[in-house]
């Protein structure tokens, strides 16, 4: 059996009659893939769930709490952040999960300690980002890979976004039988297209209605190569397009620097993190993404989910798939400049033979990274795992 077959089909899970408390553990809910998957998790699981934040709350908070999910907010900062561990051990201690679900390394150098202090039965680590060259940003070094190896060792089970991620966790030695494979889950109703909101968001921004509007989706951070996408549109861009970008990150002042020298700075529309991303998508004509290296690519999947045509330089979960005709993979050439010569390309000829069509979301997208089914394969992790009480 193969890495990908194992990581995804570990063992037949256990009945799914009960129902376990779990406690999700996240820095912050501030928008971003993996805060957004949180959401989705949470209002799908069959289990009773509540999150904790170790920092800031954010929009996603919000959201969930509108919902009737609880979330709370530690309010780590200071010198309290030397005593979060203890502060979170205490904390679940009196919460007596069966099941403690952590998020991001950030909040799992804190929160993995504080499940063992806390004796929490099961342990669990979603890993969202660890890629070929970085994890979730941070170049890889001997003693990042050295902490991550000690932190692995505190959980029960690590949950993989992708089969790419299961591979690279492999390679830093997390064994086969620690691991689970469950592909993102995406809620495609919300993101399905709008045209209301496409025309809320387009006066907004007081983009006239046919002018073709290209999308860029991500956190403002090097791996994301928003720079690059940047150069690739420029030529668009200086013949009356626009470009919309939708993320917030340490970079935006070095891009908007970047878009001035340009000359498309005009042109260029800075959203930050939206919680809605659905009519933003909607805006847009096509989706541009010039990352290089992803586990999965949240936003590509979401996009042609809503619809629009897509350039992308990289994205696991549709190679995965059958080729779709609405989009168009510009593999890395390692040159940043060939690069964006290759994605422009891509993204003139994408703009010139689809317009602002809307294509409809295909059903092998549907079928493999719908919002339930995902939330059902994490509860299915969660049920095969020994727990103290369940009921």
């Amino acid at each position: 059996m193969s890495l990908t077959e194992h990581a995804r089909h570990p063992s037949r899970p256990a009945a799914a009659g009960s129902r376990l408390d779990v406690v999700h553990v996240i820095a912050t809910l501030t928008p971003g893939g993996a805060e957004r998957q949180l959401e989705m998790l949470t209002a799908r699981s069959r289990h009773r769930t509540r999150v904790i934040v170790l920092y800031e709350s954010g929009g996603i908070a919000e959201s969930m709490r509108a919902a009737g999910e609880p979330v709370e907010e530690l309010q780590s900062s200071g010198w309290r952040k030397a005593l979060l561990p203890l502060t979170l051990a205490r904390r679940l201690r009196r919460l007596r999960p069966d099941v403690v679900h952590v998020h991001l390394l950030s909040a799992q150098v804190m929160a993995l300690p504080a499940a063992r202090l806390a004796r929490v039965p099961v342990v669990v680590s979603t890993e969202h980002s660890l890629m070929e060259d970085t994890l979730e940003g941070r170049p890889h070094t001997w003693w990042l890979r050295l902490l991550y190896q000690v932190l692995e060792r505190l959980t029960t089970h690590t949950v993989a976004v992708s089969a790419v991620t299961a591979h690279h966790l492999r390679q830093w030695g997390v064994h086969l039988d620690r691991i689970s494979v469950v592909d993102l889950g995406i809620d495609f109703e919300a993101v399905a297209y709008d045209a209301v909101g496409r025309q809320r968001v387009r006066r907004e921004l007081a983009i006239g209605p046919d002018t073709l509007v290209v999308g860029a989706v991500g956190r403002l951070e090097g791996q994301k190569r928003i720079d690059i996408a940047l150069r690739a549109c420029a030529p668009l861009l200086r013949d009356g397009a626009v470009l919309v970008v939708a993320g917030a990150g340490p970079l935006l002042a070095e891009l908007r620097s970047l878009a001035g020298e340009l000359g498309v700075a005009d042109q260029v529309h800075w959203l930050g993190s939206r919680p809605r991303m659905g009519e933003v998508y909607g805006a847009m004509d096509v989706l541009l993404s010039a990352s290089a290296d992803e586990s999965f690519g949240m936003a590509v999947v979401e996009a042609v989910g809503s619809g629009l045509p897509v350039v992308h330089a990289a994205c696991p979960a549709l190679e995965e798939l059958p080729e779709l005709p609405q989009v168009s993979h510009v593999r890395p050439s390692g040159d940043a400049t060939v690069d964006a010569e290759r994605l422009g390309d891509a993204l003139a000829a994408s703009s010139a033979a689809f317009g602002q069509r809307r294509w409809p979301a295909p059903a092998v997208l549907l079928e493999a990274y719908g919002a339930q089914a995902a939330a059902d394969r994490v509860d299915a992790v969660y049920d095969r795992l020994p727990a103290r009480h369940r009921g």
